[in-house]
This record gives C-alpha cells, sequence and structure tokens, in this order.
C-alpha cells in the first residue's frame, strides 16, 4: 500500500506539473497543489480499500 501511495503521490505530481502552466515560479500554489494530490491519493486509497474488499 505504501509503494502504490508513493507511485499515486509521483504520478500526480508529474502530472500537475506538465498541465501547470501558469504556475507561478516561486512556488505560491504549492499548498493548493498539495491538497489536489492529497484529495487525489485519498480517492485512489478508497478506490483500492474497495477493491481488496471485494465490493468492486
Amino acid at each position: 500500500m505504501e509503494r502504490a501511495l508513493t507511485r499515486l503521490e509521483t504520478a500526480q505530481a508529474q502530472r500537475d506539473g506538465d498541465a501547470s502552466l501558469g504556475v507561478s515560479q516561486d512556488g505560491s500554489d504549492l499548498a493548493e497543489r498539495h491538497a489536489r494530490l492529497k484529495v487525489a491519493a485519498a480517492q485512489a486509497l478508497t478506490g483500492l480499500d474497495a477493491l481488496l474488499a471485494g465490493k468492486e
């Protein structure tokens, strides 16, 4: 699970970096990006939990 979370965080960070042409150079949007990443990771983990429990 820990490795899966790390992969999700890495993939999301790369995708956010690629898609964010308007990102400020000083990183002032870091808190917003972090919040989006946390939501995406939580959703992915919920899906993994459901799969492991045989609910999907």
